[in-house]
């Protein structure tokens, strides 16, 4: 019984290494392949502490740079930073031990078959709900792991969810073949093999279209360590940096600072930086793409994205990081981790906006930050967004993990769209990932430089774009039929 729990840790552990920087994908379907043969033939209670010391294992390792994030950057003490990364983790962790309990308890002991199908679709359910739920966490869906093996070629078919529901499926597949009476093992070998086939054969199918001719593109990483960006004294070297890089860069059609690169609030900056910038922009003929802080009324902050040239638009960051740019129940804790807002004080929501803007000639689906790792928001731009600008800070995460895992679920969005996108960050990942998901040209991290490419537009929609989660909704359904009538032939 204790090594049961020990092998359900430390598959969630080997689960972790699966997803960026590591990449091992295979450990994505054998890691949790261990933790379904244990829990077959377990009670709900046992099923429920098994998940979650899976989630755990998965969780703590994987989530370690929000300790980071709040003890190196927002004055947080050490030990309470490392609890609430740690709580984060035990918190994520209940979606997998629900997923145990429940299929534990709506399966029969002795159905095997039953329980492996109930419990995948489980998974997958839950993967939805933490995407949403309480405002949404989909940080680590298992489905990221397979960005770069076959299996991720079912993105654009029904999004990161239906890889994770298939990474999944083969998980199970592999227990069914080393435990008797579940599934033949030559059915189970060909259903593999099936999976990995489908995966090849839609790898080779380009589900958009160009649109026109390529656009120039730079992208300035300023590459300014997030304890400096906001000291007074780096203001004017900040602006002076992204002006004058700027000027030597008006031979691209569109430019693209970071999130908030300027370093105050837009009306402060209005005479000494915008206005003489953009005189030159507009006799170039190009747009600048920039984050800022806006504050627009009294007691309304917003993270924004300003387009300027010969026109102006504005993106209002839409979702909001809990505890990062705004704080729940504020005033229970707010008094000890301020310094993660602007200035002490909450930001407010972009409202009543589709994430899309006019960028020169073109329509982009924009986001900011940590609003690329919401799939479904992320889609809401399509079909009308010739590509995809993602601004960042990943100053935030200094040296961990954080930043290539960011890097790795915006590249998912590309795939799921069929659309290119740009991702301008401080200190990295800066880069133009293609439509196939793949990085194009990328800066090196914690380096300043300056990225520039040709950009294709795209036009058309994948099934996913269409569809959104209706594809992997379906398959839940099946597999939930399936382990109804699995139960009821034992």
């Amino acid at each position: 019984m204790k090594h049961d729990k020990i092998v359900a840790l430390l598959a969630g552990a080997a689960t972790s290494f699966s997803f960026a920087p590591y990449e091992l994908w295979w450990l994505a379907i054998l890691a949790p392949a261990f933790w379904l043969a244990i829990t077959l033939d377990k009670t709900p209670e046992q099923a429920f502490r098994r998940g979650w010391l899976f989630g755990v294992g998965l969780m703590a390792p994987g989530l370690y740079w929000v300790h980071h994030s709040m003890s190196a950057y927002a004055d947080t003490p050490y030990a309470i930073a490392v609890a609430v990364a740690l709580l984060l983790a035990l918190t994520m962790a209940l979606y997998y031990g629900l997923a145990g309990h429940l299929s534990a308890r709506w399966t029969l002991s002795h159905s095997s078959r039953a329980r492996l199908l109930m419990m995948v679709a489980l998974f997958g359910l839950g993967e939805w709900l933490r995407s949403w739920l309480f405002s949404g966490f989909p940080w680590l869906l298992l489905g990221y792991s397979q960005i770069d093996t076959p299996l991720g070629a079912y993105a654009p078919v029904g999004g990161v969810w239906l890889v994770s529901l298939l990474t999944m499926v083969c998980a199970a597949l592999l227990v069914s073949m080393t435990r008797p009476g579940v599934t033949p093992r030559s059915i189970s070998i060909l259903l593999l093999l099936a999976i990995g086939a489908g995966g090849y054969q839609l790898s080779g199918m380009q589900w958009t279209h160009k649109k026109g001719d390529p656009i120039r593109v730079s992208m300035i990483q300023g590459n300014i360590p997030q304890d400096e960006k906001w000291l007074p004294e780096n203001r004017l070297p900040t602006l002076a940096f992204y002006s004058d890089t700027t000027l030597e860069l008006l031979d691209s059609e569109l430019v693209i600072w970071p999130e908030s690169a300027i370093p105050d609030f837009l009306f402060s900056v209005e005479r000494e930086l915008i206005e003489p910038l953009n005189a030159k922009l507009v006799e170039s003929s190009t747009t600048l793409v920039t984050g800022v802080l806006t504050y627009p009324a009294e007691a309304t902050y917003y993270n924004t994205i300003l387009a300027t040239g010969r026109e102006r638009h504005f993106y209002h960051k839409r979702h909001l990081v809990p505890f990062g740019e705004y704080f729940p129940l504020g005033w229970l804790w707010k008094g000890w981790i301020s310094g993660l807002a602007t200035m002490g004080e909450d930001f407010s929501e972009g409202q009543a906006q589709r994430p899309l803007m006019q960028v020169g000639s073109h329509l982009a689906g924009v986001s900011i930050c940590y609003e690329i790792i919401f799939p479904e928001e992320v889609r809401e731009s399509l079909p009308d967004a010739d590509f995809l600008i993602n601004l960042s800070n990943d100053g935030w995460f200094g040296t961990t993990s954080g930043p290539l895992q960011h890097y790795q679920m915006a590249r998912m969005r590309s795939l799921e769209n069929g659309r290119m996108t740009l991702r301008s960050t401080n200190t990295g990942v800066t880069a133009v990932i293609g439509l196939d998901g793949q990085t194009i040209k990328q800066l090196p991290q914690f380096t300043r430089g300056v990225l520039t490419a040709e950009v294709q537009p795209y036009q058309g929609m994948t099934p996913y774009s269409r569809f959104g989660i209706y594809p992997a909704a379906a398959l839940v359904l099946l597999l939930l039929l399936a382990a109804r009538l699995s139960g009821r032939g034992n």
